[in-house]
């Protein structure tokens, strides 16, 4: 039920400790509410969008064009679920493993880890079936599809059931500013309000699901107050921080768009085999052809009968059936120590350092989408079933960005990264840090790695899994 943040008694303990209301946190809260766990949870927003909470969000940022802090994520009940879009797959199996051109992509869990929880989160998110991947000819390409209904507003769909449930409280206006270590455990949370009203709680066990670059900040600030004993091996605390890039890449003519599904289909999605990856020595990516308008297929025809004169028979033949696509795509981004969430010298309204995001792609991440739109060029010129127009950035050398348009996903991944090792990572296989007993931490920013999926389901599929791992924990006096 809610409760006031005013109202919250700190005499009050309870089993868990959950900080955050986004896909992670509600999910969590709510496996461990109806298991009878005594659940408090946390909110530092409002009930709707507020400038004053939205502030806390503003930072800086380093390196490559990237977006406005403050703008890309949302900062009250249901956090981001709050402007999602609602694409979904799951990570695909070879996303978990060590890839050839980036071994530090392997997670110390496989996808077997989270299948059995697919299902639940499916039924979470209002997933509509997803058919299975199917391979394009021997082009080292396969066809993957989403999930692409309307998306799930976790505020909406769950405030009655949080309400409801006789063992949860949550509240609002509820900022996390501090944790108390002891001798391998936390003991208790400070939370403030906006209006500077301390309330220090404690719990058996707590959960930190604020975010791709919160949960970074958060950490990284209170173990610089703990002196270092919250995360005593902090070298990668905020580090190996991800994105999915994204931009328009080119776009093709095909003159057989039945090859390809585009016959029947406005939207197709591609992406390479694990097989073409370790050829080519890239990560993974997400292509999406889009299909044009009549008028402009008959332009690009056009343009390329004016670039390729060799091609004016073939296009001729296929005016009336070709169709032209927009290219676009979506990228896994190579786990780099550099690329990191950051605390900056001011301090927002809480007292908090703001966050100082570094943000850089590789020669590798440059290297993957320029092969990637050369697997699917290679099999329309071997075949002469079409053709595909580089984007001007993307055709030169050497690659150049573009610094406008979507620029990326507003997927924010790592930063506290999973690892079986302390000194590779920030959290065990179970999200706990390795330092403290009782402190989990959940949602993206525990990804090894990125692969090429929207991670909203895998990061539903993690937090159910740890809902689990923690009431038998508890279940077993483990925390």
């Amino acid at each position: 039920m809610y409760q006031p943040f005013s109202a919250l008694s700190e005499r009050e303990s309870f089993d868990v400790c959950v900080i955050g209301v986004g896909a992670a946190g509600i999910t969590v809260a709510m496996t461990l509410a109806r298991q009878g766990r005594r659940v408090l949870l946390c909110e530092g927003g409002e009930a709707s969008f507020s400038e004053r909470s939205q502030a806390l969000y503003r930072g800086d940022t380093l390196g490559d064009t990237y977006l406005d802090l403050s703008s890309i994520r949302l900062r009250y009940m249901g956090g981001s679920t709050n402007h999602w879009g609602g694409v979904c797959r799951p990570l695909d199996a070879h996303d978990f493993t060590a890839k050839q051109a980036a071994p530090q992509t392997a997670w110390p869990i496989g996808r077997g880890d989270l299948d059995p929880y697919f299902e639940a989160a499916a039924a979470l998110l209002d997933l509509e079936e997803i058919p299975p991947d199917t391979p394009v000819e021997d082009t080292g390409l396969e066809r993957v599809y989403f999930s692409l209904g309307p998306p799930t507003r976790m505020k909406d769909k769950f405030a009655a059931t949080l309400n409801g449930l006789e063992t949860l409280t949550y509240c609002l206006t509820a900022n996390l500013v501090g944790l108390s270590v002891g001798d391998g455990r936390v003991e208790a949370a400070t939370f403030s309000d906006f209006d500077g009203q301390r309330k220090t709680m404690r719990a058996r066990s707590f959960v930190l699901a604020c975010g791709g670059i919160e949960n970074a900040r958060l950490l990284l600030w209170c173990n610089a107050q703990s002196g270092g004993r919250l995360v005593p091996d902090a070298t990668t605390l905020g580090r190996y921080w991800m994105e999915h890039p994204h931009a328009t890449i080119g776009q093709a003519l095909l003159f057989e768009p039945a090859r390809l599904g585009l016959d029947t289909d406005y939207n197709v999605y591609l992406s390479p085999t694990p097989r073409a990856m370790s050829e080519r020595g890239i990560l993974n990516c997400g292509l999406r052809l889009h299909r044009m308008a009549p008028e402009a297929t008959r332009e690009l025809i056009q343009a390329l009968a004016a670039e390729a004169p060799g091609l004016e028979a073939t296009l001729a033949q296929s005016a009336d059936t070709a169709h032209g696509v927009y290219l676009r795509a979506a990228w896994e981004q190579e786990p780099r120590f550099d690329n990191a969430v950051e605390l900056m010298e001011e301090r927002d309204e809480l007292g908090v350092p703001r966050s100082r995001l570094v943000w850089q792609q590789s020669a590798l991440d440059r290297h993957t989408i320029r092969e990637s739109l050369m697997l699917l060029g290679e099999y329309l010129l071997e075949e002469n079933i079409g053709r595909v127009q580089f984007a001007d950035w993307l055709a030169a050398e050497p690659v150049e960005l573009p610094e406008e348009g979507e620029i990326a996903g507003r997927h924010h991944m790592g930063g506290t990264r999973m690892s079986d090792d302390a000194r590779r990572g920030i959290v065990d296989r179970d999200c706990r840090l390795f330092a403290q007993t009782n402190m989990f931490v959940a949602g993206s920013s525990v990804f090894a790695s990125a692969g090429h999926a929207n991670p909203t389901l895998t990061i539903v599929q993690l937090a159910l899994r740890l809902g689990v791992h923690i009431d038998e924990a508890l279940e077993l006096g483990r925390v």
